[in-house]
């Protein structure tokens, strides 16, 4: 039987969190992905870099965690449980780069949320977007999320 989504969400932006990079994290997440571009790696060609520091990989920023929010609040807020959840599209905007040493503030908004038929049956989709700034409140990285849940 199908469920509904709560599509009240629209809009609403969750409580900004701050994450600070760690040098190490940016080389044991290029290593995971297995991306061993010596920028993301090795200090030296970072220090001769144009930024003067290694940088991180494009997609470091799905890193970002609040460690201490409650991280099934979207779930809550759209009136579903985990098993109906997919992830279905991630996209990053970077305009300057994520370096080590430097503290973050992301901001996560509701963008849309949407239903449509598949194949399967009905599907919602729910796009999030977080924004990533410097602490002079520029933005360095966004990040859209679309989470599929099958209704």
């Amino acid at each position: 039987m199908p469920i509904t989504i709560n599509k009240g969400i629209l809009g609403k932006e969750y409580p900004p969190y701050a994450v600070t990079v760690e040098r190490g994290k940016i080389k044991e997440f290029a290593r995971a992905i297995g991306d061993l571009n010596p920028f993301y790696l090795d200090d030296s060609v970072g220090r001769a870099s144009p930024w003067g520091d290694v940088i991180a990989p494009p997609t470091f920023a799905i890193s970002f965690r609040d460690e201490v929010a409650d991280s099934s609040a979207l779930l809550r807020d759209l009136g579903v449980d985990i098993s109906r959840v997919l992830h279905g599209e991630q996209e990053f905007e970077i305009f300057r780069q994520l370096t080590p040493g430097q503290t973050y503030l992301c901001r996560t908004k509701v963008l849309d949320v949407y239903e449509k038929t598949g194949r399967s049956g009905p599907v919602a989709f729910v796009v999030r977007e977080t924004a990533v700034t410097d602490r002079t409140n520029e933005i360095v990285a966004t990040m859209r999320h679309v989470t599929v849940v099958r209704l």
